[in-house]
């Protein structure tokens, strides 16, 4: 948001809400020509450091950004513009808002979680397919020393955040 923005468009926030873990807001102190753009490119490129196998969405009509889509598409990062949150699909549904909005501390962040997370992404072609299988590769992942009770562990962990997904034929969908 730019320094002078003072409203946000209803549909807009209730969409950015829906989806608010993967979504991130800032808001400029300054105002000056191209401002929002040079910081949307900075924050993308941070973001891109932080996970180089996301995937980037902005939402604008301003055709100003293509050359940096085309840039980073250049260097496999995967990017698109789009004109309105109404071209703009997310890949997770979104989450459930209750009745009555309770004021509760940020999740902390596990670092075991990232980890598996990080491993999971680099292997975009060679994940495992069933949940035994997967349950090796986080054993693997947590060490040598680590228990298949711990690696079980660390599955539901992942399910429970919408990482994953097992079927009843224990086939793994990856949400990562």
């Amino acid at each position: 948001m730019g320094a002078k923005q003072t409203k946000l468009d209803v549909g807009m926030v209730e969409k950015l809400m829906a989806h608010a873990s993967s979504v991130q807001l800032i808001r400029l102190t300054t105002s000056g020509k191209n401002a929002l753009d040079f910081a949307l490119a900075y924050y993308v490129g941070r973001a891109v450091i932080t996970d180089p196998t996301a995937y980037f969405h902005i939402v604008s009509r301003d055709k100003g950004f293509d050359p940096l889509i085309e840039h980073l598409k250049s260097r496999h990062i995967r990017a698109r513009r789009h004109n309105d949150f109404s071209a703009l699909t997310f890949s997770s549904p979104p989450k459930s808002t209750p009745a009555e909005p309770k004021a509760t501390p940020p999740t902390p962040v596990d670092p075991l979680i990232t980890l598996a997370l990080e491993r999971l992404r680099k292997a975009l072609t060679n994940r495992p397919k069933k949940q035994k299988t997967l349950l090796s590769h986080l054993k693997s992942i947590l060490g040598k020393d680590a228990t298949e009770a711990e690696a079980a562990k660390l599955l539901e962990k992942l399910r429970k955040a919408g990482h994953l997904s097992i079927d009843a034929k224990d086939a793994v969908t990856y949400k990562v």
